[in-house]
């Protein structure tokens, strides 16, 4: 009668076990309540020396810590380059002076859309190599990437300078080309054929030109 009741303490020991008990694998565990697998580790999921926990220890460990890359720093913005303005003749023929004054001798004669190459300015004149060009019979645009643009009116009238005020130069037809090189506002400033077939440059609205 003892053994029988010998025999059955043991067993009722195995069923009350603590789960965790039963299903970890062999082992002891440290101070973080962790150890370092050294037996059947494919058994129970694990590769042979890695460091994981029991019961729901924690803390830092040295094996199998994975770091995360650091994020990629943001590439820098490009700024558009601005290119200087240009200054040209705005007349068909400008008068180039040897001194900065309109009573001084006439030196050369510049056409409409010369680009004048300053080295200097005065009051009421720019100094270039060639002498000096009053402020009066010259303009200026802002240098693009070169593009084509189709006239949309019925007529695209190009001027001397942006603004209507200026002398005409002639216009072009619907549906003509026209080679844009700078613009100033809202106007472009290229090139096209004209009504009667001739080369034509000047100052065209944005309104009459996309």
């Amino acid at each position: 009668m003892k053994k029988i009741i010998s025999v059955l303490a043991l067993i009722l020991c195995f069923v009350f076990l603590p789960v965790q008990m039963i299903e970890a694998h062999p082992g002891r565990t440290d101070a973080n309540g962790g150890h370092t697998c050294r037996t059947n580790c494919e058994k129970w999921g694990l590769q042979y020396g890695e460091y994981h926990y029991h019961n729901g220890g924690g803390g830092s460990s040295n094996s199998q810590v994975k770091k995360s890359a650091p994020p990629k720093p943001a590439a820098p913005r490009t700024q558009p380059k601005i290119l200087p303005a240009k200054t040209i003749v705005a007349v068909d023929n400008a008068n180039v002076y040897s001194a900065p004054s309109l009573d001084s001798v006439v030196t050369a004669t510049l056409w409409y859309g010369f680009e004048i190459k300053a080295s200097g300015t005065q009051p009421e004149f720019i100094s270039m190599d060639q002498g000096y060009v009053s402020k009066t019979v010259v303009t200026s645009y802002t240098p693009i990437t070169p593009k084509t643009v189709k006239i949309q009116g019925e007529k695209g009238y190009f001027f001397s300078t942006p603004s209507t005020e200026s002398p005409g130069r002639g216009y072009a037809v619907r549906d003509a080309l026209v080679q844009v090189v700078g613009e100033r506002g809202d106007w472009y400033y290229g090139s096209t054929i004209d009504a009667n077939g001739k080369v034509l440059v000047g100052f065209v609205s944005k309104s009459v030109a996309y």
